[in-house]
């Protein structure tokens, strides 16, 4: 099983696509150069501004708060409850005409885009209070930390803090989370086909 840890700072920054931005890739298949080329990608933003998010036609996106004041998203005129570091996970068009509008300060949010009639995919966010056990699923593609932890997996102990990601391949596997703070989350994100995510059941790990 092939499994790694990606810092924060290793992440690949690229303009965003509508130029107002940079992005942290994290992971792209294929690999993307920004414009949307991919068939799926995670990715983190830092917003430090008000203004448009890029309009992604074919592609399905999911967005969650790592850090900071959050967001109130207007999605083509709908206006949005504030999206903030305690929001569950939130999924819209790629399609849609989006604004965002800050709420004080620098936000860093999670993406997740997947293309639609290609891949599908889900971002399931996990709150740590204690020690736990995590099995994740076959479709399990990465795991985004939001707050300072120890990963133990096969008795290997891994420090990670937030924007850290455990990237791996598709197959299940268990872990041990164990938290360093009192705010400690993170987001497992799970890409698959179609009709395999249609089947799967909603729960990723236990």
């Amino acid at each position: 099983m092939s499994i790694r840890i990606q810092r924060f700072g290793e992440h690949l920054k690229m303009p965003w696509k509508n130029g107002l931005g940079i992005t942290r890739e994290v992971i792209s298949r294929p690999a993307s150069d920004g414009s949307g080329g991919f068939d799926w990608r995670i990715s983190l933003a830092t917003v430090g501004a008000s203004g448009p998010f890029s309009v992604f036609p074919g592609i399905d996106r999911t967005i969650a708060v790592l850090e900071g004041d959050g967001m109130q998203l207007t999605v083509d005129g709908r206006r949005e409850p504030p999206l903030l570091v305690d929001s569950p996970p939130f999924a819209f068009s790629g399609n849609a005409e989006v604004q965002a509008d800050c709420l004080g300060e620098e936000t860093l949010d999670l993406n997740v885009m997947s293309r639609r009639g290609v891949v599908v995919h889900r971002m399931t966010r996990i709150d740590v209070r204690a020690a736990q056990r995590l099995s994740m699923s076959k479709d399990t593609v990465a795991i985004v930390f939001r707050g300072d932890a120890t990963v133990t997996m096969d008795s290997v102990r891994t420090d990670v803090g937030l924007g850290d990601v455990l990237i791996c391949e598709p197959m299940p596997f268990e872990l041990t989370v164990t938290p360093v703070g009192a705010d400690c989350a993170l987001y497992a994100i799970e890409i698959a086909s179609d009709l395999d995510m249609a089947a799967a059941p909603e729960q990723v790990a236990s």
